[in-house]
């Protein structure tokens, strides 16, 4: 990948070979524009090139007012019952501790609630939730309220994709990350239960490229690295995660992946975030690693041709390879019905022992458990910009972080009894 010029054409994270499945696809407008320096996904209201990169370090947070008093009453309520249900003795308690999880869960959206969202939230816990974590109502009722919340979460989500609202110049929106953040952290503490190493080779301020394994069908790994790092990291940071390039002619994935921060993975997005000394993290292994079959599991792709390495070495980033073990698990995936896959414009079609067969329900992704090693930074530094331009040196520190991800890998994989409970 010497020529600068031509690696604009293909995403940093795909291998060549993998281009050819997406680039007949009809795409919206989600492409950077001529400059390459903004996507069309989301509306902004300036010119891009003018506004700072939008992070919780620079100060272009919400401007959320504080919780209201009606929020703060409500979420006292249900943190009561949170508390009575894990104090019950049970041998049962990963029934106890979901309950009692879930009830965290509305608690941190009643916490962001506007105040008749947050009453009738709380009208609906009185009405249909007890302390009896065992009774099928109780099931119900939580259904009820998470349902309500995420009608309410859809409802500020549309709102903001349709009116003005500050943003970035890549169309990060804080204001909607902060409200999907209780959900991402359910997901990581009570669903997947991840435990992570090494999180503290992740900088608290400056510039870093991670570089992690790609699985699971959907990309569940790499909103679990966020999240890893919002929720348990000394510096709460946003990751901006590069996305393939067929994600960006989804028409409403891609003004939502914008919105979280995600970005699409060309090298001038990725060098412009390194240069504003953000954490950005790329998944090599492209659509071979996230469409992989479930019998190739943990077995890593080829990482291409190492458009990663040019980017870390042309804005001098530190590369931190990171290895995800428990993705693989979550769906799946049989067979890719390439027949269906060409049919529908998707680069494949996963088919998986609930999916398609339970339609939706056959989404939900199982609960396995997860682990997140994020290893040494190799520094880039020492080479100089120019070492962008050595090929041998490109694939040989490729080949290197590639060979640190698999032994992980390998390793954790043979450690764990259970890949439902580690």
């Amino acid at each position: 990948m010497q020529n600068h010029s031509e690696d604009t054409e293909h995403n940093i994270d795909t291998p060549v070979d993998e281009q050819s499945a997406t680039d007949n696809i009809p795409t919206a407008k989600t492409q950077p524009s001529e400059n390459n320096h903004d996507m069309d996904v989301v509306p902004s209201v300036a010119d891009p090139s003018e506004q700072p990169i939008q992070t919780p370090e620079n100060g272009m947070k919400n401007d959320r007012k504080s919780q209201p008093a009606e929020a703060a009453s409500a979420a006292a309520v249900i943190e009561e019952l949170e508390v009575e249900i894990r104090s019950v003795p049970t041998t049962q308690t990963e029934s106890r501790d979901l309950a009692a999880d879930l009830l965290k869960l509305i608690r941190q959206n009643l916490e962001r609630a506007t105040p008749p969202a947050a009453e009738q939230a709380l009208n609906m816990v009185r009405d249909n939730l007890t302390g009896d974590y065992l009774d099928p109502d109780f099931w119900r009722g939580i259904g009820m309220v998470l349902q309500y919340q995420l009608e309410e979460t859809r409802g500020l989500i549309e709102r903001h994709l349709s009116g003005d609202y500050t943003t970035d110049p890549f169309g990060m929106d804080m204001e909607i990350i902060d409200a999907v953040r209780p959900f991402m952290a359910f997901l990581y503490n009570s669903w997947w239960r991840v435990s992570t190493e090494g999180l503290d080779y992740v900088p608290e301020r400056s510039r870093a490229l991670m570089v992690a394994n790609h699985s699971g069908t959907l990309p569940w790994d790499g909103a679990m690295i966020s999240t890893a790092i919002m929720e348990e990291h000394s510096n709460p940071r946003v990751v901006r995660n590069l996305h393939l390039s067929w994600f960006s002619t989804l028409p409403i994935v891609a003004p939502m992946l914008a919105t979280l921060g995600q970005v699409q993975g060309l090298p001038e997005n990725a060098t412009r975030l390194l240069d504003e000394d953000q954490l950005v993290c790329v998944f090599p292994e492209g659509l071979k690693g996230v469409g992989k079959l479930f019998r190739d599991r943990y077995q890593l792709a080829r990482f291409g041709r190492g458009g990663f390495i040019q980017m870390a070495l042309r804005t001098g980033s530190p590369i931190i390879p990171v290895a995800v073990i428990g993705a693989e698990e979550i769906y799946p995936m049989l067979a890719n019905a390439k027949p269906i896959a060409r049919l529908i414009g998707f680069p494949y079609f996963p088919v998986t022992p609930f999916f398609p067969w339970l339609g939706l329900l056959g989404t939900i992704p199982l609960p396995s458990k997860w682990t997140i090693v994020f290893h040494e930074p190799i520094e880039t530094e020492i080479y100089g910009t120019q070492a962008a331009d050595n090929p041998l040196l490109v694939a040989e520190l490729s080949e290197r972080v590639r060979t640190i991800i698999q032994a992980t890998l390998k390793e954790k994989t043979a450690e764990r009894k259970s890949i439902f409970f580690g």
